[in-house]
This record gives C-alpha cells, sequence and structure tokens, in this order.
C-alpha cells in the first residue's frame, strides 16, 4: 500500500537522544526528516539503502512516548525511531511502503543468456550440465544459478545480490572461455535476453507487524493520545 500522503507531523529519535519533532517527507529512495534545530530549519535525508530493516515497536521500550512507534534499523549508525503527532494509524502505512522500497533494494540481480545448440546436441548437453559448470558459483558471487535444456538451445540464469553482478558475470569472455568443452555443440554465439517482464511478491520481514498494538492495560502497555 502505498500511503495516500507524502508528508507527515512526527516525532522522531536516533538512539537515546533528545527526541526531536516536525514534518517526515517520503521521496524516491527514502525520507526527508525536517524540524527546527539550534540554527534553525534543519533537515536530515535517509536512503533507503542505509536500512537493513524496518519494523513496528512492540514493546514500550521501543516506542516514543507509548505511541505506536516505527524503527529503522540503520546498516551504520543508531536506529532511529517515528511517531506520528497527528495520525497514529500512518505508522503501519509507513512500515509497509519503507519495507516494500527496502525489498525492492535488496532484489536481485539477473541475467539469462540464451545458447543456440546444434542439431542433436541436446543429450550431450544434458550429460555435461549434470556434472556441473566449470566454475565456483560461490565464488564468482552467485546466489542462484540455473540451466534450463531444450531440444534446441540452453538457456543459463544467473542470479547475484550485488546490482548488476549478474549482468558483469554474463558478458565475462573469460567465463565462457572456461566454457570451452561446449564448443562443439554451440550452434551460434549466446544471446543476452531482455528482462521484458517480472513480478515478485512483497517481503515484509518478519518484525513488522500491521496489526493495532495492544491497549491500554495490556502487558507491553498501549498507544495514549
Amino acid at each position: 500500500m502505498i500511503p495516500r500522503m507524502s508528508s507527515y507531523a512526527v516525532t522522531w529519535q536516533h538512539g537515546d537522544h533528545e527526541a526531536h519533532s516536525g514534518r517526515l517527507e517520503l521521496v524516491p529512495r527514502g525520507l526527508v526528516f525536517e524540524g527546527v534545530g539550534a540554527t534553525g530549519v534543519e533537515s536530515e535525508t535517509v536512503d533507503i539503502g542505509d536500512l537493513r530493516e524496518v519494523r513496528v515497536a512492540r514493546s514500550v521500550a521501543d516506542r516514543i512516548s507509548g505511541r505506536q512507534t516505527l524503527v529503522l534499523e540503520r546498516c551504520t549508525g543508531e536506529p532511529i525511531r517515528i511517531a506520528s503527532i497527528v495520525h497514529p494509524g500512518i505508522i503501519s502505512e509507513l512500515a509497509e511502503h519503507l519495507a516494500s522500497q527496502l525489498g525492492e533494494e535488496h532484489s536481485m540481480s539477473r541475467a539469462v543468456v540464451v545458447v543456440p545448440l546444434r542439431e542433436g546436441a541436446g543429450r550431450r548437453a544434458a550429460e555435461l550440465l549434470h556434472k556441473g559448470p566449470p566454475f565456483d558459483p560461490e565464488e564468482v558471487g552467485l546466489e542462484r544459478h540455473h540451466v534450463f535444456l531444450t531440444d534446441q538451445e540452453a538457456v543459463f540464469l544467473f542470479e547475484a545480490d550485488d546490482p548488476g553482478a549478474a549482468q558483469r558475470l554474463a558478458a565475462d569472455g573469460s567465463l565462457w572461455s572456461a566454457a570451452a568443452v561446449w564448443k562443439d555443440l554451440v550452434a551460434g554465439p549466446p544471446r543476452l535476453a531482455d528482462d521484458a517482464y517480472s513480478w515478485l511478491r512483497s517481503h515484509v520481514p518478519d518484525d513488522v507487524s500491521f496489526a493495532s498494538t495492544p491497549g491500554p492495560g495490556d502487558s507491553d502497555g498501549g498507544d495514549l493520545f
């Protein structure tokens, strides 16, 4: 769900430091905090690439003044906690939106290479594939490697965590030189397939919950407004 607004009145806090109040604005690759500081209006940008986890606080210790609170765990630096000033329900929408962005940021790079085969070469290609690739997939930085085989072609799928890594690997001539044993089976030059369409189920980290927080009197406390 994309939040209905792009700007929110919030309170935010870095670690155990003093909390600040002001405005949070969503931007294409993250969010911007803006408030009045000692030197006037101050702003801070948090890039989505600097986040490793987004979660809704479950305990009183994680909440700001007992309010529903969103916790941004950062790759570097202290976590940032955010609570809405006016609309407490917006925290769940922000959590969903940022978790979706985070999933897209961490999605794998992918390359698909199509290799045409000579007539009757399918059986020999299957035998070679059964022995595994002529390289160590882990050493070259792959997370996943598949090869699909038809009577006319072999389709190689490379996936890596590092953006662009799979494409660079697929274009690496030394990789294909290592597969010289295939030269008598190949009917033409390999082709890099275009990624014309893809679909990915949105992944929300386990610690993210969009359920309402416990009410006043519950063991964890509740939202106080």
